[in-house]
């Protein structure tokens, strides 16, 4: 007899790990991140916030929350920050969902939507995509009377597509005001046309709508895990309650700020990934590869013609001939794609080169 847990086991997703055996530098592109290391005012800021590594710092980040209110032209009084994004995907679910209630997410939605619905206990409601996007006809066809939280990331990871934002409009109006509905826009900045100011206006004033970003994208700071979100005002004291104390440590708030002050770099560095999507996207549909169109900074392709079984094979071909690692798209109904974050412009050009040469050799 042994421990019975009361969440069910989820396997985890397999990466390459063995060792390149050609000996080549490996280049990871299977996490969304981006290429560039952190520039050299945040690598400074880093250091002088680990002189004083013996202090907590400031548990509710006000000094980041002010600069996250002035960056935005929002009230630091309606954000909360935590430990990347998924802390907060995390409170919310356990602030507003429990055994017997509905989560509702669209068909090919984040993983960590699933996650936060099943460690509450709740009910997973998946609502159809057509072309890998979420619809919001679906969405509002799938609320019931046990639903109390939608999650939709926009752009969504692991398609990449995006809702506009009349669409998006749409469903903010539709949804029931004793439903929250959560907006990620974890990868808002690749989306262009100012796009994740045009959703914090539509949440401004909705009571149940909260939007969630991340320093882990355009910024550049995954290794710092800095998240935060824009909740109503009645909601804030809710989300600290279950919220844990001071998960934001002193380095990471010390960084995010920095990277604040950086928004023309950082914006020249999201130009540069955008413009290598476009043109990377392009590369790859002439060799016969279906490529999902992307607003994110990274991109999900297929073999037209293609198995999961192919996709698995150029999988482990990228990483013995280049030293690519990609992903895996193993969610159901996506099996046959594979999933890679856009890199600097040599590396992308070389995963091109790696690509083509598997197709000459299938053909």
């Amino acid at each position: 007899m042994q421990p019975q847990p009361y969440l069910a086991p989820i396997p985890l997703r397999g990466r390459i790990s063995r060792t390149q055996p050609r000996g080549l530098p490996v280049v990871n592109m299977g996490f969304n991140e981006l290429p560039y290391p952190p520039l050299e005012s945040l690598q400074e800021a880093l250091r002088e916030a680990l002189g004083q590594a013996q202090s907590y710092g400031s548990p509710h980040c006000d000094a980041l929350r002010d600069a996250l209110g002035a960056q935005n032209g929002l009230s630091a009084e309606r954000i909360v920050c935590g430990n990347g994004s998924e802390e907060i995907l995390d409170v919310i679910a356990r602030c507003f969902a429990r055994p017997g209630d509905e989560v509702l997410i669209s068909e090919y939605g984040y993983i960590q939507f699933a996650l936060t619905t099943h460690r509450v206990g709740a009910t997973l409601v998946k609502a159809p995509e057509r072309n890998f996007t979420t619809q919001v006809d679906a969405m509002l066809a799938a609320i019931t009377g046990r639903t109390r939280l939608i999650y939709v990331a926009n752009p969504n990871n692991p398609t990449g597509t995006m809702l506009a934002v009349s669409e998006l409009q749409r469903l903010v109006r539709a949804v029931p005001p004793e439903v929250v509905l959560v907006v990620d826009l974890a990868y808002g900045e690749f989306a262009g046309g100012g796009y994740p100011a045009r959703v914090h206006d539509l949440a401004a004033d909705h009571d149940n709508v909260v939007v969630t970003r991340t320093f882990s994208k355009a910024y550049g700071l995954a290794g710092l895990r800095v998240g935060w979100c824009h909740a109503p005002a009645w909601m804030i004291p809710v989300l600290y309650a279950a919220r844990g104390m001071g998960t934001v440590n002193a380095l990471a708030q010390a960084g995010a700020i920095a990277a604040l002050a950086e928004q023309a770099a950082i914006d020249a560095r999201v130009a540069e990934i955008l413009s290598e999507r476009a043109r990377i996207s392009g590369a790859l549909g002439q060799l016969w590869l279906e490529v999902v169109p992307s607003q994110t900074n990274f991109m999900m392709a297929r073999f037209r013609d293609g198995s999961a079984e192919l996709t698995e094979r150029l999988v482990e071909a990228l990483f013995d001939e280049g030293g690519f690692v990609v992903n895996r798209t193993r969610e159901a109904g996506l099996e046959r794609f594979f999933r890679f974050s856009l890199h600097l412009p040599e590396n992308n050009d070389r995963l091109v080169d790696c690509v083509r040469e598997f197709v000459e050799r299938r053909a």
